[in-house]
């Protein structure tokens, strides 16, 4: 057996719990009786940690599910998707994908925006850092030049426009949030998720300012980026919500 199909049938072997793979345990060391128990100790403790990063990284979808849906479907996950990079904390950005297509948890469409919003937080905690833009240094640059300044944004933001409104569904499972049964799950909500001074951070900004952090994505000249913050919203305040993002430190010069 070559060492390629080797990997591929022990992968296989340790994250299905399907049928033993009788060619596969005869290359086991142990005697013959303890071969399949040996592997399933592998098979267990493999998707046991498995199951526990996307514990970790999904807690709203587990609790909106119930801990025992949600294992049954992170173990076909992970049968389906299984890592590909060998560092735990990167597994995990599959799930909404894949909750999106699941058939038999059709009946929750917002689900999958939910685990989007949720492994945005966790990939803005292990994002790259960068120097925030500050309002002191905002202030050293010559009014003439405001206009074609282009900004952007810090390396950990993530801004998503959903059809849900998943930022009042994940407050509803923190301490302290609303209640789950009051949020109208026919709202349309924006989600900004970034992280500043070493924690998370997540609030849902109006219309104008999502349009205006959409442009600064492209890196948009300043006077583009606010028209198309004032068509999104005639009542634009670019003074109020230029010094928030500052303060919040979103904002960053582009590479």
């Amino acid at each position: 057996m070559r060492l390629a199909e080797l990997q591929t049938r022990m992968r296989q072997a340790l994250l299905t719990g399907g049928s033993p793979d009788l060619e596969l345990l005869a290359l086991l060391a142990d005697p013959p009786p303890q071969r399949e128990r040996r592997l399933a100790v592998y098979r267990n403790n493999v998707r046991h940690a498995l199951l526990s990063v996307l514990d970790a990284a999904f807690p709203v979808v587990r609790a909106l599910i119930g801990a025992d849906c949600f294992s049954a479907t992170a173990l076909v996950l992970i049968a389906q998707r299984p890592p590909r990079a060998p560092a735990l904390y990167a597994y995990g950005g599959e799930l909404p994908g894949f909750l999106a297509d699941f058939a038999p948890l059709a009946e929750l469409p917002w689900l999958a925006d939910v685990a989007r919003l949720e492994w945005a937080r966790n990939a803005a905690l292990f994002a790259a850092d960068r120097e925030p833009l500050g309002p002191d240094r905002l202030a050293t640059v010559p009014a003439a030049g405001l206009p074609g300044l282009r900004l952007g944004l810090h390396p950990s933001a993530w801004l998503h426009e959903s059809p849900w409104p998943i930022h009042a569904i994940w407050d509803a499972h923190q301490p302290g949030g609303g209640a789950l049964e009051a949020v109208d799950l026919a709202r349309a909500e924006i989600v900004l998720v970034w992280r500043h001074g070493g924690a998370v951070r997540q609030r849902s900004p109006g219309p104008g300012e999502s349009a205006l952090l959409a442009a600064f994505a492209l890196e948009c000249p300043l006077a583009e980026a606010v028209e198309m913050a004032a068509a999104r919203d005639p009542d634009f305040d670019l003074s109020a919500v230029l010094a928030r993002l500052l303060a919040d430190g979103v904002l960053t010069y582009p590479n």
